[in-house]
């Protein structure tokens, strides 16, 4: 998805938990829905040795025709169950980053939506030992 995508999905539903939430729990779950795709802009730079922000959108939309024959696309950590794991313990010593949990198992659940509709559910791990075994494998990296 791109970041406008995004930007207007998290805001509908920031405004539909508006009722339920006050003004910094709604900001924590919109930062931990946008803030989550940190990850891609980290396996840009690694890829690439360029900081170039638009470039970054330019390069994971042009892996959108190849990703059915790229066997794996690389470590997204804060996609992770292991991440979601690692905050929602810190959640629980402090419960004011709930929201912040939420936004982020928002966005993983759009983008879990949108890979399946592209047809590459598998193209990123959702752990770190997945990670660790994979990138092993024929194929990583890819390009």
């Amino acid at each position: 998805m791109t970041l406008t995508q995004h930007l207007a999905i998290t805001g509908v539903a920031a405004a539909a938990l508006s009722p339920f939430l006050n003004g910094e729990e709604i900001l924590l779950f919109a930062t931990g829905s946008v803030l989550i795709d940190v990850d891609h802009y980290l396996l840009y730079v690694q890829r690439t040795r360029r900081l170039d922000i638009r470039g970054m959108f330019r390069y994971f939309d042009e892996l959108l025709p190849i990703q059915k024959t790229i066997p794996y696309v690389g470590l997204c950590l804060f996609h992770t169950v292991d991440f979601f794991l690692l905050v929602g313990i810190l959640a629980l010593f402090h419960p004011f980053l709930l929201p912040l949990l939420a936004g982020l198992l928002f966005h993983f659940a759009l983008d879990l939506a949108y890979l399946h509709r592209k047809g590459v559910p598998f193209i990123r791990p959702y752990f770190l030992v997945e990670h660790a075994i994979r990138r092993r494998a024929e194929g990583y990296p890819w390009y």
